[in-house]
């Protein structure tokens, strides 16, 4: 059961306005665990709130908020990267807010400008060439195009899974020897958006999903109930994973992207748009290695690139 804000700490707007956010989390193909761990993370924020004597509301949310219920859960000992994770929750639900006109563009703006706490970064992980070798013929072998399409559009593109799940048939253009998909980036509501060039496996598996699937309108990816969630793709990556004996996530093959990609003397800046990262710092997280050095230019099955243009 989701934890619920005690009676009198939310404004009563605040109750029906938070329910619209969730609902758009779920429409959006979300995690169940995202939901319920923003659920939470809403409830601790307003009860904390309401501490000094009213109600939360959103529009009344300012940066100095958001600052002193970080510093409060540093006083309380919680670990930085949780933290860390509330205050993203804080950022997005604000972002949403200001989308649909609850929030203002400057307090929105210094609410994003709210500082983390200092933790020890880790390093993405990917797969090795052998790893990846081994679950792209499990997926070659087994998969019907849909399932090769979804694994080679991750992995060619490094979009995030919540993106993927986002895609509708009109952010495809797929055509002679170039393919493009549109990426709107679903963490900053209304923000920007990218547009990625689709490698030869990408478009090859696409075109076959494609033609089975038919030219109607609506989400791209879709399963015998409907559209696919994030839940189902990560099902869908376990399944194969279980044939090739290795583990991998969406977000794995999203890493095995970027790491590829600065193989192949790719741009630091080029692939922060590519990945729709904010930070730089972020990005650069990529040139260390977890599994030790780079691959060689060249080496392994495969070298998924993108490239990035007008959103």
């Amino acid at each position: 059961m989701n934890p619920q804000p005690a009676a009198g700490v939310c404004h009563p707007a605040e109750q029906d306005r938070y329910a619209d956010f969730q609902a758009d989390l779920e429409r959006r193909g979300r995690a169940r665990k995202t939901i319920d761990s923003y659920r939470s993370d809403h409830t601790g924020f307003v009860e904390w709130y309401a501490t000094r004597g009213e109600p939360f509301d959103t529009p009344r949310l300012r940066a100095a908020d958001v600052e002193g219920f970080r510093d409060q859960l540093v006083r309380d000992g919680m670990r930085p990267a949780t933290v860390n994770r509330k205050l993203v929750f804080l950022k997005r639900y604000a972002a949403w807010a200001a989308a649909r006109g609850d929030l203002g563009s400057d307090a929105l703006g210094a609410i994003r400008a709210v500082k983390s706490v200092p933790q020890a970064p880790r390093t993405p992980r990917g797969l090795s060439d052998i790893e990846l070798r081994r679950f792209l013929q499990a997926v070659d072998r087994r998969a019907r195009p849909r399932d090769q399409a979804i694994v080679y559009t991750l992995l060619e593109t490094g979009m995030r899974v919540s993106e993927l799940v986002a895609l509708e048939v009109d952010q495809i253009t797929v055509g002679g020897r170039r393919a493009m998909v549109l990426v709107d980036d679903d963490r900053d509501y209304g923000g920007r958006s990218r547009r990625l060039a689709l490698g030869p496996d990408a478009r090859r598996t696409l075109r076959a999903y494609l033609a089975e699937r038919g030219g109607r309108p609506g989400p791209l990816f879709q399963g015998e109930r409907g559209p696919l969630t994030a839940n189902a793709i990560q099902r869908i990556m376990r399944k194969y994973c279980a044939f090739a004996k290795v583990k991998a996530s969406p977000s794995t093959l999203r890493h095995t992207f970027a790491r590829h990609f600065l193989a192949d003397d790719g741009d630091l800046v080029e692939l922060a748009d590519l990945l729709g990262h904010e930070s730089l710092e972020t990005t650069r997280l990529y040139l260390d290695g977890e599994q030790g050095a780079m691959p060689e230019p060249g080496d392994g099955p495969m070298r998924p690139r993108a490239v990035v243009g007008g959103g």
